[in-house]
């Protein structure tokens, strides 16, 4: 059942309080999204049982953590999915090489930049972060609805940006060359970075197993993504991101672990479309265009016993 949320005092601050394009342009206030209601292809990134409470209306499903397949980053040198699984995938959603493409998740936009980056990898054109989420979409009076999804599947070709991603082999080439790369490990808890907490994820659909080794890779610096994160509570009218002036101050901050302007920064998480791809659009908006994920990310390099961990000082 659809219904509508009557317009608030806050729906007349969030034009004022979302960023107006930042991250390259990927962001969407709330209130230009509304006008885009029944022209673009809405995309929820949270997870299902979220997407069944309440999403707007008319959307897609696409959870950002479940866009990762070990199998197929192993077998498609660093892709989180083979490209004709992809394709598949991104057509099921309704979407093909023309159409327009509105991401969000409930508001913090963390899933919502791995929804993002996933179809940005593979080529869809035009694509945008609704800034705020669905907490900004209700306060402005967008629809929502409830249930599970109805979408007519497309053909989508796949066009892969590779320039977008490190693979496994540039990572351990970035861990013996810290003089031209530097790698950051966006996961917001240190239990992870650490080793002492261990996280699962898909090896191919239906199968999930967690990761068999914990810690970090050799160099990173621990830099959580809530750092870079302007609404990581997920309220109404807050933006996705820090404001530039704090992001730039956080680059500062790196400066002093090893950051530089001219180096190759890599950032990953624990399977690189989420906590790490949000760090990816933060760098860029921060004003280090030359960043990269690392879409294998710890799923990748924790599974595979050959390649070093990071050592505590």
């Amino acid at each position: 059942m659809v219904r509508f949320v009557p317009v608030t005092l806050t729906t007349l601050l969030l034009s004022t309080a979302a960023l107006a394009g930042g991250a390259d342009g990927v962001l969407i206030d709330a209130n230009t999204a509304k006008g885009k209601l029944g022209q673009a292809v809405f995309v929820f990134a949270d997870g299902e049982k979220d997407f069944s409470k309440e999403h707007i209306q008319g959307s897609a499903e696409a959870y950002a953590h479940d866009l990762h397949y070990l199998d197929d980053v192993k077998k498609c040198d660093g892709l989180p999915m083979c490209e004709a699984t992809a394709a598949k995938f991104i057509g099921g959603l309704g979407i093909d090489n023309n159409t327009e493409v509105v991401v969000y998740d409930g508001g913090p936009g963390v899933n919502a930049t791995g929804t993002w980056f996933f179809l940005k990898l593979y080529g869809a054109k035009n694509v945008k972060i609704l800034d705020g989420g669905l907490a900004s979409w209700k306060a402005a009076g967008g629809p929502v609805e409830s249930g599970h999804a109805k979408v007519a599947a497309k053909s989508f070709k796949p066009s892969v940006d590779r320039s977008m991603i490190a693979t496994k082999a540039e990572v351990k080439k970035a861990t013996e060359d810290p003089g031209h790369y530097f790698i950051v490990d966006a996961r917001h808890k240190l239990d992870q970075y650490t080793g002492k907490s261990l996280q699962s994820a898909l090896d191919h659909p239906g199968k999930e197993s967690t990761v068999a080794r914990g810690g970090f890779i050799p160099t990173a610096v621990f830099s959580p993504w809530t750092k870079y994160a302007g609404n990581k509570k997920g309220e109404a009218g807050e933006p996705t991101f820090r404001d530039d002036k704090k992001l730039k101050k956080q680059l500062q901050k790196l400066g002093k672990k090893g950051y530089a302007p001219g180096k190759t920064v890599i950032s990953y998480c624990h399977v690189g479309l989420g906590r790490g791809s949000f760090q990816y659009l933060a760098l860029k908006q921060a004003g280090h265009d030359n960043v990269k994920l690392y879409v294998g990310s710890w799923n990748e390099w924790g599974n595979d016993a050959s390649l070093p961990l990071g050592k505590q000082p």
